[in-house]
């Protein structure tokens, strides 16, 4: 076991981490030695611009190893960085929520693996130790988080009894049980495959597009600069050129492309993923090129949400996301477990909820009418207008494209609000959302930090209102529901988290 006690440093090997990330600068240095050189007369003083810049990007990574310190004094992990301005960074080690393993393809080639540390109320990543031996770093990982067991358990006897025993129940275990390492989830090639053909391929498709025309702006101006003669194009002979079957044949490449990046980027992302209990934490190993280790407490996990669409339900499996305490919009550290069945669904429920969730209510409908009423507004501002201009132009038939885009959205507001409801257990809140795209969302009840009923001078008028709630780890809700089914739930609710005396995190 590493001794933290004294300033420990990183493997010798972040030198060259840290050279490897400073490539992109040096690329744009090359452009600019390259075109410079020819742009100016006076070309030696590029040349001692650059040399001054490249010294300063080769001796830089020496003097970050050198003065990047960590340690442990007092109950707190310290973190010295900083060659001109000095950094001192304290984090108490009862704060520490989560304490992650990465691997990028150029720690891969070192064998050397980056840390990260997450906080609950931290935005991102709390600190990064980028190159650390892979055994130092689980040593290091495996002492941090037994004490930072040790301290919440001393502070817990400090507490009442109530809370004493609840936190009892929920932190007794030991962080670290390597015999309790319970395989609940491996994903096979094939099923890599079936979940990258039920993403979403129009962003997919976008994204490419998106890196390509932003490579090609970057470059442009050098490519024209030695190549301009070859590049003089007439862009409207091209656009005139321009026959159906060319648009045709663009639309299928675009589809396939777009297949094909979706597929790409399941492969990168979830190569050789697996989900296992271990003591009292979830962890999830997965990657190709950055590969992740994430580790989460199950009981700082505050939400469980099961997404599916029309593709994934006739494979026979959902997407399940999982979000721990944490500020607003940080996903780094929320796990995702796709291509999961129904018997893996239940098993998850179980482990993080202790149970399946039980109706003991009768469920809260939302009122499908009012979503097809708002999607009715909504899009009639954009299909009005183009019907509009058809009759103008007498061409009646065309009408029927932004009538079918109005009836089809509008039936499928009246269908998704149909299948969204509320259902409250003793001790977990559920919420059903979506038609063809279903979503499930689990919360206990007790984790609640706040609920509430939204509702404008329109709805009002019609005795309807939204339902919200806030946890730790974000907000999610459900519209148009009866506004006396709403205060009922929310004053429900509110009395069971004020009577009870367990511990949210």
């Amino acid at each position: 076991m590493p001794d933290l006690s004294v300033p420990n440093r990183q493997s010798p090997k972040s030198i060259l981490v840290y050279l490897f990330k400073n490539i992109k600068g040096l690329i744009a240095l090359g452009f600019y030695v390259l075109i410079g050189s020819r742009a100016f007369s006076n070309s030696w003083i590029v040349l001692v611009v650059a040399v001054l810049v490249g010294f300063s990007v080769f001796i830089s990574p020496i003097l970050k190893y050198y003065f990047f310190k960590f340690y442990v004094v007092d109950d707190e992990l310290i973190i010295e960085q900083g060659v001109l301005n000095k950094e001192r960074k304290a984090i108490p080690l009862e704060r520490i929520q989560s304490v992650n393993i990465n691997q990028n393809v150029a720690q891969r080639l070192l064998n050397v693996v980056a840390v990260d540390i997450e906080t609950a109320g931290s935005k991102a990543k709390e600190l990064e130790i980028p190159a650390l031996e892979r055994s130092f770093a689980q040593s290091f990982k495996d002492l941090l988080q037994e004490k930072a067991t040790q301290v919440i358990d001393s502070n817990d006897a400090l507490k009442n009894e109530n809370f004493a025993d609840q936190e009892d129940s929920s932190t007794q275990q030991p962080a670290i049980d390597v015999q309790d390492k319970r395989p609940l989830l491996q994903l096979s090639m094939v099923d890599l495959l079936k979940v990258g053909l039920t993403q979403n391929h129009l962003r997919s498709g976008g994204l490419a597009l998106g890196i390509v025309f932003g490579f090609w702006y970057k470059i442009k101006d050098v490519v024209e600069y030695f190549y301009e003669e070859q590049l003089d194009l007439d862009y409207e002979s091209v656009v005139a050129g321009a026959t159906i079957s060319l648009v045709v044949f663009v639309i299928i490449s675009f589809c396939i492309i777009a297949v094909l990046v979706s597929m790409i980027l399941v492969i990168n992302k979830f190569w050789d993923y697996s989900i296992y209990k271990k003591g009292n934490y979830l962890e999830v190993n997965m990657g190709l090129l950055n590969r992740r280790e994430v580790k989460i407490p199950i009981n700082k996990i505050q939400i469980l949400e099961f997404h599916s669409n029309p593709l994934r339900k006739m494979l026979g499996y959902q997407t399940a996301r999982i979000y721990q305490a944490q500020s607003e919009n940080n996903e780094l550290n929320n796990i995702t477990v796709p291509a999961c069945t129904s018997d893996k669904m239940a098993q998850l429920q179980q482990i993080i909820f202790g149970k399946i969730p039980e109706v003991d209510q009768q469920p809260m409908h939302s009122i499908a009418w009012s979503h097809a009423r708002l999607n009715l507004y909504i899009v009639s501002i954009f299909t009005v207008l183009p019907a509009a201009v058809f009759v103008y132009f007498e061409q009646y038939w065309l009408v029927a494209i932004p009538a079918l885009v109005l009836l089809w959205t509008t039936y499928n507001a009246y269908k998704s609000g149909e299948h969204t409801r509320i259902l409250k257990a003793s001790e977990l809140l559920t919420l059903h959302k979506g038609w063809l795209f279903p979503s499930i969302i689990i919360t206990p009840v007790f984790k609640l930090q706040a609920s509430e009923a939204c509702r404008s001078i329109f709805l009002k008028r019609r005795a309807q209102s939204h339902f919200k709630f806030h946890t730790a780890g974000g907000s999610r809700g459900a519209r148009y529901f009866n506004t006396s089914e709403v205060h009922r739930l929310k004053n429900d609710t509110n009395n069971q988290v004020i009577a009870s005396d367990r511990y949210w995190m």
